[in-house]
C-alpha cells in the first residue's frame, strides 16, 4: 500500500451514505461546519436509486428542529389499524422521506466543499495513532482525522435472555386504474394475512388515490424471502384492486435485538452512526426518528468542541423492549393479538408516543393493564430468571431462597437449614478465617502467632463491650455489619465504596430484621442487659411498615440511579425472603451473598484454588465453629443472643482487616494505572 503523508489527512472520513451520515451531512452544512475541511466519503453505491422509504412520526415543531421540512415528500394526518377506526394523531404527523431525496439533498448540501468519493468498502479495523486514523481500502490507503462510521452492526451471541430477530420487509410501489386508496390515512399495521407461525403484517402508504406503498412486514427469525412475500403481497393487492402497475420496488432487513453490539473503541474521534450507535428501537426497528436526533446531537458536539456520550435509553423502555422482543421471538403466535388489542384499547397517538418513549411510567401502567396479562407476567419472570442465570454470583442466593419457599411450603424446611448450616460452617466461618492471609506483613510462624493474638484481643475487647454496655456493642455491631456488607457488595459489583455502599448495608439489614420484625425483638429479647434498643418492640405495625415502604423505595430509587441490576436481583429476594425465618434469611444473604463475595475476592488476589484457601482457613474456621457451638449449648434458652454476640465477636477483627484488604487492592490499582 502507498504510504500517506500527514498533510493528506482528511478532516472528516464517512464511512456509509446512508441515512444517519446523511443527516449528518446535512445538520453540519446549514450550521456551516463543513468549510474548509477535506472531507472523504466512503461508499461503494453511487445512491441513484430510490432504494428506501424513511417515515417517522413527529410535531411541525420539532419537523423543524430537526431540519426535515424540505425532505418530506408526504405526511398524513390519521392512523389506521387492521379492524379499527382510522384515528388522527394531530398535532403529530406521519411523514414520509424518499430515500433518493435525502441522498441527493446530502450530496448537493457537499458539492461546493472539497470532497472526495471512495467506491470502496471498508470492512477492517483502522490503525490508530494519536493524530489519525489510517484506513486501508482495496485500491488506496487513507487517514482521516475523525470518522463517522455508519456499517451494518454486528451482535454478540444472545444470551439466554436476550433475543435476537429481524425485521425484514419486500414492498410494491403500485398504481391502480380504479382509485382505491384514502390519501390522508396511513395503515400502519394490517394483520389480515397469514401469521405463518410468525408476526407479520401489511403497511400501506397511501400518495393519492391511486398510488401507494404496499409493504409486507416480519418480525420474526426467519427472514422474508422474495418470493415468498410476492405471493402473500399479490393475494393481499388482488383484494383491492385486479388491474395495477408495479412502479418500484424495496427490500430490506433490520436487525431487531436486546443482545450487545460488537464493537470497538478506537478512541473518542471515531463515532458509531446509525445502527452501529445502537440507537434502533430494539421491538420494532423504527430508527429514523433516532438518527435524525443523533445528527443533531452530534453537529452540536462538533460545534461546540464537546464530545459527551450519547444519552442513553431509559432502563425502563429497554425492559419492556426485551419483553416485547422475548414473545415475539419465541411466541410469536401472540405477536398479532398483542398489537390488536394495543391500538384498540389505546389512542394511537399515546401507542405512537410510548414507541418514542416519551410516556411517563402512569401512562406506561395503563399501556400495559390492557395488554394480556399473564403472558407478559410470564415473560417477565422468565427473562428475570434468566438475568439471574447471567449473574450466577446472585442467582445462588437468590435460586436458593425460591428453592427454601417452596420447601417450606411442603414442610421440608430443615433441607434449607441443613444447606444453610453446612454453609455457614464451611464458607460463612472460612472466609472470615483467611484474614491472616488477607495481610502481606505475615512471612513466618511468629509473625502469624502475633497476628493471631491481636485478633483474639480485638475480639475479647469487643465482649468486654457487651459487658459494660449491650446497647452500644448492639449498635455499633449493626454500624460495621453494615459497611462490611456494602463494602463487599460494591467492591464485587464494581461501584464506589463510601457512604453509598454504607447506605446499601444499612438498607440490607433494615430489609433483613424489619420484614421479619417478630423474630427480630425475640432475639434482642435474648440479648443480655439491653436498656434501651429492647424498647423498639414497642413500634406499631403501621410504623414498621412505614420503614418497610419508605427502605424499599429507596434502593430501588438507588438501583434505577445506578441502572443497577445486582441491587435489584438483591431486592427482589431479600424481600421474598420475609416469607422465610430471620435467621435463613439473614444466612441466605450472608452464606450465598456475602461470604462468596469475599472468597472470591481473597481467591482473585491470593491466585489460590478453593480448595488450598478452605484448608488454610481450616485451623481458624475450626476453632471459631466450636467457639460457636460451645457457647451455644452453654446458652441453652438464650442461645440466639449469643450466637449473635459471639458472632459480632469474630466479626469485629475480621471488618477491620477485610477493611485493610479493600483499600491495599485499591491502592494497587491506582498504582497501575
Amino acid at each position: 500500500m502507498a504510504q500517506v503523508k500527514l498533510e493528506d489527512a482528511y478532516d472528516y472520513a464517512f464511512i456509509g451514505l446512508g441515512a444517519a451520515n446523511c443527516l449528518l451531512l446535512l445538520n453540519l452544512h446549514r450550521n456551516e461546519l463543513l468549510a474548509g475541511k477535506k472531507i472523504a466519503i466512503i461508499e461503494p453505491s453511487s445512491k441513484t436509486k430510490n432504494d428506501r422509504t424513511f417515515c417517522f412520526w413527529a410535531s411541525e415543531k420539532e419537523v423543524l428542529k430537526l431540519g426535515l421540512e424540505d425532505l418530506i415528500s408526504k405526511s398524513w394526518d390519521n392512523v389506521e389499524i387492521t379492524g379499527i377506526t382510522k384515528q388522527s394523531i394531530q398535532p403529530l404527523q406521519y411523514h414520509h422521506i424518499k430515500g433518493i431525496d435525502l441522498y441527493n439533498a446530502s450530496k448537493l448540501a457537499i458539492k461546493t466543499y472539497h470532497v472526495t468519493f471512495f467506491s470502496n468498502t471498508f470492512q477492517d479495523s483502522p490503525i490508530v495513532t494519536s493524530e489519525f486514523f489510517k484506513l486501508e481500502l482495496e485500491t488506496q490507503t487513507i487517514k482521516a482525522a475523525q470518522v463517522f462510521d455508519s456499517r451494518p452492526p454486528s451482535f454478540q451471541k444472545p444470551l439466554k435472555y436476550q433475543s435476537h430477530i429481524y425485521q425484514s420487509f419486500v414492498g410494491w410501489k403500485i398504481n391502480t386504474r380504479e382509485q382505491k386508496f384514502d390519501p390522508k390515512t396511513v395503515v400502519m399495521m394490517d394483520f389480515n394475512i397469514p401469521q405463518n407461525e410468525f408476526t407479520q403484517f401489511v403497511y400501506v402508504l397511501p400518495f393519492d388515490e391511486n398510488t401507494a406503498l404496499i409493504e409486507l412486514t416480519r418480525f420474526g427469525a426467519n427472514i422474508l424471502e422474495k418470493d415468498e412475500a410476492n405471493i402473500i403481497l399479490s393475494a393481499f393487492i388482488k383484494n383491492l384492486a385486479e388491474d395495477y402497475d408495479i412502479l418500484e420496488y424495496e427490500q430490506g432487513v433490520i436487525p431487531m435485538s436486546s443482545a450487545k453490539l460488537k464493537t470497538e473503541n478506537f478512541g473518542k474521534n471515531w463515532i458509531n452512526m446509525g445502527s452501529r450507535a445502537d440507537i434502533l428501537k430494539a421491538s420494532t426497528g423504527y430508527a429514523f426518528h433516532s438518527m435524525a436526533n443523533d445528527a443533531l446531537f452530534q453537529m452540536e458536539s462538533i460545534k461546540k468542541g464537546d464530545k459527551k456520550a450519547r444519552p442513553s435509553s431509559k432502563n425502563r423502555f429497554q425492559f419492556y423492549d426485551r419483553l416485547l422482543l422475548k414473545i415475539l421471538d419465541k411466541k410469536p403466535q401472540f405477536g398479532k393479538n398483542i398489537f390488536e388489542i394495543l391500538f384498540a384499547k389505546t389512542t394511537v397517538k399515546k401507542v405512537l408516543r410510548f414507541l418514542n418513549e416519551e410516556t411517563s411510567p402512569i401512562e406506561e401502567i395503563s399501556i400495559f393493564s390492557k395488554l394480556p396479562k399473564k403472558l407478559f407476567i410470564q415473560t417477565a419472570l422468565e427473562n428475570l430468571f434468566s438475568v439471574g442465570f447471567k449473574f450466577p454470583k446472585l442467582f445462588l442466593p437468590f435460586g436458593f431462597t425460591f428453592l427454601a419457599i417452596l420447601l417450606s411450603y411442603f414442610n421440608f424446611e430443615f433441607i434449607s437449614w441443613f444447606v444453610l448450616i453446612s454453609g455457614f460452617f464451611s464458607v460463612g466461618l472460612a472466609h472470615g478465617a483467611l484474614d491472616h492471609l488477607s495481610t502481606k506483613k505475615i512471612y513466618n510462624r511468629k509473625q502469624l502467632l502475633a497476628f493471631s493474638a491481636k485478633y483474639v484481643v480485638k475480639s475479647i475487647l469487643f465482649g468486654l463491650l457487651w459487658l459494660l454496655s449491650s446497647d452500644t456493642a448492639l449498635v455499633l455491631f449493626i454500624f460495621y455489619s453494615a459497611w462490611h456488607f456494602g463494602e463487599a457488595d460494591f467492591t464485587e459489583w464494581k461501584y464506589k465504596v463510601g457512604i453509598t455502599s454504607f447506605l446499601w448495608g444499612m438498607a440490607v439489614l433494615t430489609i433483613i430484621l424489619f420484614f421479619h420484625f417478630n423474630d427480630f425483638i425475640l432475639i434482642l429479647k435474648q440479648i443480655p442487659n439491653l436498656k434501651y434498643i429492647i424498647r423498639i418492640e414497642f413500634i406499631n405495625a403501621q410504623s414498621v411498615s412505614k420503614i418497610q415502604i419508605f427502605t424499599l423505595s429507596s434502593v430501588l430509587l438507588l438501583a434505577l440511579i445506578k441502572k443497577s441490576k445486582f441491587i435489584f436481583l438483591t431486592i427482589v429476594y431479600l424481600a421474598f425472603s420475609s416469607m422465610l425465618p430471620l435467621l435463613l434469611s439473614f444466612g441466605i444473604y450472608f452464606v450465598g451473598q456475602h461470604s462468596m463475595n469475599g472468597w472470591r475476592h481473597l481467591s482473585k488476589e491470593l491466585k489460590e484454588t478453593p480448595a488450598k484457601m478452605w484448608l488454610n482457613a481450616l485451623p481458624f474456621s475450626a476453632g471459631g465453629a466450636l467457639i460457636i457451638i460451645y457457647f451455644l449449648l452453654f446458652a441453652k434458652t438464650q442461645y440466639l443472643g449469643f450466637f449473635f454476640i459471639i458472632l459480632s465477636c469474630l466479626s469485629f477483627p475480621h471488618v477491620f482487616y477485610m477493611n485493610r484488604f479493600y483499600r491495599q487492592q485499591k491502592s494497587q490499582i491506582l498504582r497501575t494505572n
